[in-house]
């Protein structure tokens, strides 16, 4: 039976990295697909503050990058289909949550819990407020259908790449064919000796370092195609951390001089690979 594992990596340094006003949130309607990076940040919504959303809405809710221990943690109310799940999307924190369409008209509190939280019922001060509008019988007929039309959330997470990898196990980085790479773990669960594996790798990757921080030294197979790829703990079966495979025309990571073009690609890509989050 596996051992579990998390990667604990960075905290310190992403606080460093990252500053931004503590105790500052965000939270604004979200489009149906996904906002691009380049999209300027809502306004800033204090804690204590109500926005404002119809029965079917799905609402994105923001936080400052520099707030530790915030990564993973829940967005709940009894008027979401489901809890929103707080995720690093550099340079800030997002989760999404979406109004379900039987919601009556009213203010509604919105509470943050820890990762696997309850979604409802959760103690403690409202950390924002919703107030629902009223919708007629024709538009909450149709709600369902909006909301089943909405766009899967991205569970990928997007740390700042002066970090070690992974940071989480949804912490998804791009590499190409034939880079190294270097998987580090700063988890006293994670020891000296132990070995990665993943489908991309040319070969197990076995950890070596001091007991605080350990590191292993990997490289992407020529032939594995482009995609979502997973790591686990030789003989486990918890998924440790992921990564992407670049394609040849892949916009994120192009090929470079100093990411030459794999000499010994094979004709078939490496078997194992995961369905990509596209």
């Amino acid at each position: 039976m596996g051992r579990k594992r998390t990667a604990v990596a960075g905290v310190a340094a992403l606080a460093l990295l990252l500053m931004a006003s503590a105790g500052t949130a965000f939270a604004a309607r979200t489009a149906d697909r996904s906002t691009p990076q380049s999209t300027p940040l809502p306004a800033p919504l204090s804690a204590g503050s109500r926005l404002s959303a119809s029965p079917g809405e799905r609402l994105t809710f923001t936080l400052p990058a520099s707030l530790p221990g915030k990564n993973g943690n829940r967005v709940v109310s009894g008027i979401f289909v489901g809890p929103g799940t707080l995720r690093m999307n550099d340079p800030v924190i997002t989760a999404v949550a979406t109004v379900a369409c039987d919601t009556p008209a009213g203010v509604y509190p919105v509470r943050q819990t820890g990762p696997g939280g309850p979604a409802e019922g959760a103690g403690g001060e409202p950390w924002v407020s919703v107030e629902v509008a009223d919708i007629g019988a024709a538009e909450r007929a149709a709600c369902p259908g909006k909301v089943a039309a909405l766009p899967l959330e991205q569970p990928e997470e997007h740390w700042p790449p002066g970090l070690s990898w992974p940071q989480s196990p949804w912490d998804v980085r791009t590499f190409l064919p034939g880079e190294a790479v270097t998987p580090t773990a700063s988890d006293a669960s994670a020891g000296y000796g132990d070995t990665l594996v993943s489908p991309g790798f040319t070969g197990k990757a076995v950890m070596r370092g001091a007991k605080a921080v350990v590191t292993a030294a990997a490289t992407i197979r020529c032939d594995a195609g482009p995609g979502l790829y997973e790591v686990r703990w030789a003989g486990g079966d918890e998924v440790w951390a992921r990564y992407r495979v670049a394609g040849p025309a892949d916009p994120d990571r192009p090929a470079g001089p100093n990411h030459p073009a794999c000499r010994d690609r094979a004709a078939e890509p490496a078997p194992g690979r995961s369905t990509a989050w596209y």
